[in-house]
């Protein structure tokens, strides 16, 4: 029997295949699966009939199963390898896509919503190990931006998929817009995402069917002891804790609050922004990659940091919107999307530093337990701010005051020097 080749063995052509594959995986489960939602929010919201409350409950649901998920995968990684967790993930996440492009009532899209946020776990910890398993020890910033990159990728993909939809329905119906009970929208567009998922599906299975491993702990011990590793992790996790709250409240509620600027932004305007958001998100970790291999993570994540806030601030606060227009809300929405995933790649990469792939593994999930309560956080935090102030301007003010905490907390301190790994 012959025995699993190990990354370093893969020929050129199979290493950008896979790593594409991987990016490609990466853009199913967090942004069809999760993302998507934000983009269709208003729409599941008025289709069931639900408050702003409700409706931001279920894209938490989403991300606080996204913690249950990261927990499970920490503590059986060392058993299932990347890899596994990886197809296990997909799985689910495809399931989940048929699920939600069904959707008879709230109860099974919450169902839908709470099963690919569990599923993305597994697909989110092991896609950047593998990428960095691929691209060897000096590139993980670089492999951590294939994966991020593939996750803007899946947000456009999504935006586009959205914009052509609205235009066949509204072209069918002689309205410009879609009747507010209507779910055929949201549930056509789940079926496309659907469709591409299952294709994904079928080739990640080929690309790492036999992707060889070296068995590691598992349980509490081995996560603990692959996060020790981590130097400042608290610090670091923190971080990676406070960036979720900023990017969840952001994706959740973009949408519906320039849309709420009537006579600056039409549906489509607004929906352009998002989709810059996503382009923006594909050249972030990239840039962001190689600034994190260069110049250092800790401070790429400061400056990411600064981004954020910066460009958030344009792209919500109405006076600026109203002498900026259309142009400055899509131009610091594409900036706030290289911050997005370049401050996510740094902080993948800095945890990578001198760790083999199933320990990158374990400590990245438990980072990503922590992540994803920040995630959570905006959804609803969100939602009851904007029924109780009548606006989203509040959660968004609190999304700026993380982006400050953030700075402060990175910006101090030595990027401590990678060491290789051999099994990274």
């Amino acid at each position: 029997m012959t025995a699993a080749p190990h990354a370093e063995a893969f020929s050129p052509a199979r290493r950008i295949g896979t790593l594409l594959t991987l990016a490609g995986a990466a853009a199913v489960s967090q942004s069809f699966g999760r993302f998507t939602y934000s983009l269709l929010y208003a729409d599941m919201r008025d289709g069931f009939s639900l408050s702003n409350t409700v409706a931001g409950a279920l894209g938490s649901l989403n991300l606080l199963l996204y913690v249950v998920g990261s927990l499970v995968v920490a503590l059986t990684v060392g058993r299932t390898g990347l890899s596994g967790a990886v197809r296990i993930g997909l799985a689910g996440n495809v399931a989940g896509l048929a699920l939600l492009a069904w959707s008879p009532n709230v109860g099974v899209a919450a169902f839908a919503l709470a099963l690919t946020g569990f599923c993305a776990a597994g697909v989110w910890v092991g896609t950047p190990g593998l990428a960095a398993e691929l691209l060897g020890p000096e590139r993980r910033g670089a492999a951590a931006g294939w994966m991020t990159g593939g996750v803007g990728s899946g947000m456009v993909a999504a935006a586009a998929i959205d914009a052509l939809l609205s235009r066949s329905d509204s072209s069918q119906s002689g309205e410009a817009v879609l009747v507010a009970a209507d779910l055929s929208h949201p549930r056509n567009v789940y079926r496309v995402e659907l469709i591409i998922g299952a294709a994904i599906f079928v080739t990640l299975a080929v690309a790492v069917r036999r992707w060889a491993r070296t068995p590691g702990r598992t349980g509490f011990g081995g996560a603990r002891a692959a996060l020790a590793k981590v130097p400042r992790a608290g610090q670091l996790i923190t971080a990676y804790t406070l960036h979720a709250f900023v990017v969840t409240t952001v994706l959740t509620f973009i949408v519906d609050h320039l849309e709420g600027y009537a006579d600056l932004f039409s549906s489509r305007d607004a929906a352009i922004a998002f989709s810059s958001i996503g382009i923006g998100s594909i050249a972030g970790g990239p840039i962001f990659g190689r600034s994190a291999d260069r110049l250092g993570r800790r401070r790429t994540v400061t400056i990411g940091f600064c981004v954020s806030m910066i460009s958030m601030v344009f792209m919500t606060a109405y006076p600026l919107l109203e002498v900026g227009g259309r142009a400055l809300a899509w131009t610091a929405a594409f900036i706030f999307g290289t911050a997005f995933t370049g401050i996510i790649t740094s902080i993948a990469a800095r945890v990578s530093d001198n760790l083999s792939g199933d320990e990158f593994g374990a400590a990245y999930g438990v980072a990503t337990i922590v992540f994803g309560l920040g995630l959570a956080a905006g959804p609803w935090l969100g939602g009851v701010t904007a029924d109780w102030f009548d606006s989203f301007g509040p959660a968004f003010g609190l999304a700026v005051a993380a982006c400050v905490l953030g700075i402060l907390l990175t910006g101090w301190g030595d990027d401590p020097v990678p060491t290789e790994q051999s099994g990274a």
